[in-house]
């Protein structure tokens, strides 16, 4: 039938494991390295940082067309470093309203062609009224809001927690790609964002024995991945149960507070308390679902296989790429964006700020702020050189073929 046929298209449209690098052995050593791999190959390129700092210069330098004293910053995984080569870039605007100032964003984003119509939306109705849109030229989405305090001081939080725990940015980029695909995770429909899950995960190290006694630093990637699934997949108890990470981090019964016991996960507002920051996510009971199949399946195939050298992973020799697929349209996106950069830095304006990825850029790149236009112009006509491919032919090809790589995510995203 017609399911079967578009199952059939989507599956031939899958990648073996793309971060594989060599033969992992199927047990819980094997899946260790495999998240630690998958992690490294989900690292942004130099590339895909530059862009990203550019789409932000371009929204600010409109936002301050409209606004002069208006401050524009950035949050989120962006902010972070945990975000996908799809993520979006979350960006905050601060400014002297009554009324947060959509739609004049709106028009002038799309009016100046850095907007595409046709994806922007704009919910206005929201707890925190957003602006969704993607950039005309990289494809790179983006959520803008207006005047949210709270979301600098989350993105602060998370960067101590970083430090604080070695192995939290691998566990979270897994986790954030097994949401991602089964579409669960997006706030404004019900799922689980980056946040709350980050914040999950970090309440669940700080509840390990092993993390009191100081040796969570050495720990199995794998061990772990399969007890965050086990605790919120089985045993976590959503009907009285609350989390709470400051402290130290602890556990309430969130029927005590009356604003809290509404909603199926309540995490307390490490900055606020009382405030529940996961009520909307109410879609959470599918989350845990598919925590729990995650669960029993990865203590089928390195704890407890059913028979004798059993393969449970045949379709592509990685436990880890049963749970967590990468589509060919995410892979051909970045290759694009590797290989047309010099074409889009071009057409795009030096960032005037890099966020935490500046660590990771080419020496040239940390220069002062008064040669960043002459470094960045440079780096192009630099890589020009070097490129196997004439700039005026990437150019060429450059927006007709993002607009089909754009088309495959989205379709591989909505099987």
């Amino acid at each position: 039938g017609i399911n079967a046929e578009y199952g059939k298209q989507w599956y031939q449209r899958r990648v073996r494991a793309p971060w594989k690098t060599k033969v992992y052995t199927p047990d819980i050593i094997g899946l260790h390295n495999e998240i630690e791999d998958f992690a490294r190959w989900m690292q942004p390129t130099k590339e895909e940082m530059m862009l990203r700092g550019c789409v932000v210069e371009r929204v600010k330098r409109i936002v301050h067309q409209l606004w002069p004293t208006a401050r524009v910053e950035i949050f989120g995984s962006f902010k972070t470093g945990l975000y996908l080569p799809t993520s979006d870039i979350d960006i905050v605007i601060f400014g002297e309203w009554t009324v947060p100032p959509l739609r004049t964003l709106e028009r002038r984003l799309i009016d100046n062609n850095i907007a595409d119509p046709a994806t922007m939306k704009v919910l206005d109705k929201a707890s925190v009224p957003i602006i969704k849109l993607t950039d005309t030229l990289t494809k790179i989405k983006l959520d803008i809001s207006f005047n949210t305090n709270n979301c600098l001081k989350s993105a602060e939080k998370i960067t101590e927690l970083l430090k604080q725990y070695p192995c939290l940015d691998k566990l979270v980029l897994v986790l954030k790609q097994f949401l991602l695909q089964r579409h669960l995770n997006e706030v404004f429909v019900g799922g689980l964002g980056s946040y709350c899950l980050t914040l999950m995960v970090v309440a669940k190290l700080q509840s390990c024995p092993r993390h009191r006694r100081g040796r969570l630093e050495d720990e199995n990637l794998g061990v772990l991945l399969i007890e965050f699934f086990e605790f919120y997949g089985v045993r976590f108890n959503y009907n009285n149960t609350g989390i709470r990470i400051h402290d130290g981090g602890s556990f309430f019964n969130k029927n005590d507070n009356a604003e809290m016991k509404g909603s199926m996960l309540c995490i307390e507002d490490p900055f606020q308390p009382g405030n529940d920051i996961a009520r909307a996510s109410y879609c959470m009971f599918i989350v845990k679902e598919s925590f729990k199949l995650a669960y029993m399946w990865l203590k089928r195939a390195v704890i407890a296989p059913s028979k004798p050298n059993e393969q449970v992973f045949p379709l592509t020799d990685s436990i880890l790429g049963t749970l967590v697929k990468v589509d060919r349209g995410i892979v051909e996106y970045r290759n694009w964006i590797k290989n047309n950069w010099v074409y889009l830095a071009k057409r795009l304006a030096p960032p005037e700020s890099y966020t935490h990825t500046a660590h990771h850029l080419p020496t040239r790149l940390n220069k002062g702020k008064s040669k960043k236009g002459e470094v960045w112009h440079s780096i192009a006509r630099n890589e020009e050189e070097l490129s196997d491919t004439p700039t005026d032919q990437s150019a060429g090809a450059s927006s007709d073929e993002s607009d089909r790589l754009t088309d495959d995510i989205s379709s591989d995203a909505s099987t």
